[in-house]
Parts: C-alpha cells; structure tokens; sequence
C-alpha cells in the first residue's frame, strides 16, 4: 500500500493511544525515508496493549486519507456487502479517515470480461487501490460434467491464464495504482443443504486459478489476501457437525449470505493488521477515584464514592456494529458469522474495567440509561461495552450502518446498470449507451435475452440520471461522516446489592 507523508498524523487524529507518544516515523517509500519511533508510557498495564510491531503493521496496511479504494470482482462482490462491511469497520473504528471504497463488481463476469472493461468501467474512476478477485466463475459449471474433466479444466485454466497475463500487463503500466490480488470465497461441493448445483470437478480448478492469483502476486511483489482457504477450511470444520452448513451461500454454493460476506470483511480486516486494535479500553480505581488506563479515549470528572462512581468518556472511535437484517433470502443474517469466527474478541473491543470495588452487583447506567446489573469481579476482569446493543454509542453505530447499507443500495443499483453496458451492450458493438439508436438495439436484444431490463438500461445510460446517482451516495456518505462522530457519555457504576 502507498505510505504517505501524514502517517503520524493518521495515527494521532484517526486513533489514539492516550497512554503513548509517537515520536517520529520512518517509513520507505520511493526512495522517501521517515523515521519512526514509538514510545510507550504504560502500555505494559493493559492486556490490550498494542506492541510497536503491531502498529507499524496496521498504520503501514490500513487506508490512508482520500484513497480510493476499488473492489473488482463478479456477482459476489456485485451485489455483495464484505466491502461495505469493511467500509462501515472504518467508518466506526477511524470515524475521522475520509476515503472511499468502490464497488466494481458485475456478475457473471470472468477475468476475460474484467479485462474488457478494466479502462472504461474502472480506471475511469481514478482508483489508487484495487482489489481484484476472480475465479468462481472462471472455473466453470456445467462445462465440469462433461466427458473428460481434466481436458475441461486445463481449458479453462488456459483461458484464465491468458486473459489474467493481459490484465496483469495493464495493471503493471499503472505504478500509481496499488495492486492486490485477493482469492475469492470457494464454491461448497460438500454442503448438504441444496441438492443441485454439483460440479465435482470445479474445486480443482478453483484451486488451479487461486495458486494462479498467489504466484503472480509474489512474482510481483503485490499483496495477496486468501479468502478463499480460510472460508473453504470454515466450510469442511462446521459440516463435521452440521452437514447443511455453507459459507458459500445455501441457495446454490456459490453466492456468499451476509454472514459469509462478514467472515470475508473479517479475513480482509485481519490482513492489515487490525485485529487487536480495539474502539477503546478504560479503567477506573474505583477506591482512588482516578483513570489507570485509557486507551482510545478520554476519562474526566470523576466524581463519587467507591460504591457508587460517575465519570465522563470520550471515545475515539464507535463500537463495530452488526448487521441484524436478512438480506435478499438470506437464511441467517451477518451475525451468524459471530458464532464462526472471533470478530468480537478480535475486532470490537471496548472494555470497562473498575478495580478496588467491594464485592457485591453493580448496576452500569450510560446517559442515564441502565445498561445491566454486573457483579463486582466481572467488572474487575472487564466488560466489553461493545457487546451491549443498547448503549447510546452502539445505537449510534447502528445508524452508520443503515446509511451505510443505504449508500450501498444506491451504488448496487449503478453496478446493474454497469452490467447491461458491459455484458450486453459492449458484446453487441453498442459504444455509445445515451442515444436512441442504442437503445432500440438493446430492445431488440431484449427479445431474446429475458435478462435485460430495457428501463434500467436507458435510465442509467442517462448523465443526469448518474450524476443524481452519484450526488445521492456522496451525500449518504457526508452525513454518514456527520453522525460517526463519538460523544462524551456519562457512565455510572452503582452498587445496588
């Protein structure tokens, strides 16, 4: 990822450690060299500690400010959500880190017809980051049935090889662009929950292409994120006990459900280091009336007694907040994926620890609001306040997340459009979309093509009707950078028993 020069300013403004002081950076860039040196004042007080290793590896990984950051897939990334998952994490956990996360996914597409519309459909958009991923539909269907698989499969890896050399050589003529290559989430042969939709072949060529994608990062010295494996190891350890179990989506072992594109968003997270970085740790000597710990926040007019303690916070960041909502037929929502992997352990983290309480239940009360009754030792050991849905700074993620899910639904609407020019119109020599001659020609291809939506075509072909489009998202996101904005709350702990 491209370092810039305002490193120190990203960690400072978009997450501080209260307990630490960032000296000076150093990071290479082009020859570029600024020196870095972190020192920690308590640091070792706390479980939540992030090591100096750590840091320079997520503030040399995350996004920096004003990146434009593109996703580049087929259906999955089309009309899924991993990538806005990853946009709401940041949104939350760097509330001040304005970029943008692009969707540039159409479905159906293979890395052939990426390679088509790579200049018109994506470097017109001015990404300095893409993310590519291929290879569910590159690996074939109904052609793995035929009489001689491996012939099948050496096609097809043939094919996908030669139209990723062509991608790869464009991509390499644009040095301002970061590139990374990112496996996708398997196609599930083994899940039991659908009957159909069974290639026995297609996992082997799946793989071929994934060792592809691997190899050529390495061989140029470009990033590789694997979804793919940790998804398809996901897949095989939770059908020991369930045999209906999938990632891969229930309907037909393809299409990832919210709870998938979550694990996804969780595995992409991961790569850059940012597991461990928690929305913000406090404790409170509740004997001495005084802040031990602040992590990512600011405690201030502590007032009280040791049974009964206020004080005002100040986080740096909101809690990650979970997608509840079942989306198009999906069988479990987005938190299903916590029961699969450690996205609260491990991403959204926000513990509040009182120490030096006499035994006995304390009710926690937030803006006045109680939150729970919890017993003194649990206290002690830590509560983690992002894991209660009522409290005002989790309530104010969730409207993040409803802007956010709005902002999306916009942006999937343009990617059909996106998939009529480029999977209908380009094919069948149309070039220019907005005049009415195109327009009878996509009619006309109507008549034998059930998947074209006429309407959807010439409206979206329209410049206005884009610019609307593209003003509706830019204003989703200005208020969604107005809301995000962490607040002081008051938190009291009284001992009721």
């Amino acid at each position: 990822m491209s370092i810039k020069k305002n490193t120190q300013t990203i960690f400072r403004e978009y997450y501080i450690l209260d307990t630490s002081f960032l000296r000076y950076i150093t990071i290479k860039l082009f020859g570029i060299i600024l020196l870095i040196n972190i020192s920690f004042k308590s640091i070792a007080q706390t479980k939540a500690k992030l090591g100096s290793k750590q840091q320079a590896e997520y503030l040399r990984k995350i996004f920096k400010p004003n990146d434009r950051v593109m996703f580049l897939g087929n259906s999955i990334t089309h009309a899924g959500r991993y990538h806005g998952y990853i946009w709401l994490y940041y949104m939350t956990r760097f509330p001040n880190l304005r970029f943008t996360i692009l969707n540039g996914g159409i479905g159906g597409d293979i890395i052939a017809s990426i390679n088509n519309r790579l200049e018109e459909d994506i470097l017109t958009k001015n990404p300095n980051i893409i993310n590519l991923t291929f290879g569910m539909n590159d690996s074939g269907y109904f052609q793995n049935m035929m009489a001689d698989p491996v012939k099948v499969s050496d096609k097809l890896f043939y094919q996908t090889d030669s139209a990723f050399k062509l991608v790869v050589e464009k991509l390499k003529n644009r040095p301002e662009i970061e590139k990374i290559l990112m496996s996708g989430s398997p196609y599930d042969l083994n899940t039991k929950i659908i009957k159909n939709n069974v290639f026995p072949t297609k996992p082997g060529t799946f793989e071929r292409i994934v060792m592809l994608q691997k190899n050529t990062a390495k061989a140029n010295n470009w990033q590789y994120i694997d979804i793919y494996h940790p998804m398809d190891d996901l897949n095989k350890r939770y059908q020991k006990i369930d045999t209906n179990f999938t990632l891969s989506g229930s309907g037909d072992r393809i299409h990832p459900e919210s709870y998938g594109h979550l694990v996804w968003a969780y595995l992409y997270l991961g790569s850059q280091g940012l597991k461990g970085v928690p929305v913000a740790n406090l404790t409170l000597d509740a004997a001495h009336k005084k802040a031990v710990q602040q992590v990512n926040c600011f405690i201030s007019n502590i007032k009280g007694s040791k049974n009964e303690i206020s004080f005002d916070y100040l986080a740096k960041s909101l809690p990650f907040p979970i997608d509840e909502v079942k989306h198009n037929g999906d069988n479990h929502d987005a938190s299903f994926a916590l029961k699969l992997v450690p996205i609260m352990q491990d991403l959204n983290q926000e513990v509040l620890k009182m120490t030096n309480l006499d035994e006995g239940t304390y009710e926690l009360s937030i803006d006045g609001k109680k939150m729970g009754d919890f017993k003194a030792e649990n206290l002690s050991k830590g509560i983690n306040l992002a894991s209660i849905h009522n409290t005002p700074q989790y309530m104010q993620a969730m409207e993040v997340l409803k802007k956010n899910e709005e902002r999306g639904s916009v942006e999937r609407e343009t990617r059909e459009y996106a998939l009529h020019v480029y999977n209908f119109a380009r094919p069948n020599g149309i070039k220019q979309d907005n005049i009415s001659e195109s327009w009878e020609k996509m009619r006309a291809l109507k008549k034998t093509n059930g998947w074209i939506d006429n309407d959807l075509y010439e409206r979206g072909s329209d410049p206005k009707f884009q610019k609307a489009q593209q003003d509706k998202m830019d204003k989703i996101t200005e208020d969604i950078y107005t809301i995000n904005k962490p607040v002081t709350r008051r938190l009291k702990v009284v001992k009721v028993k």
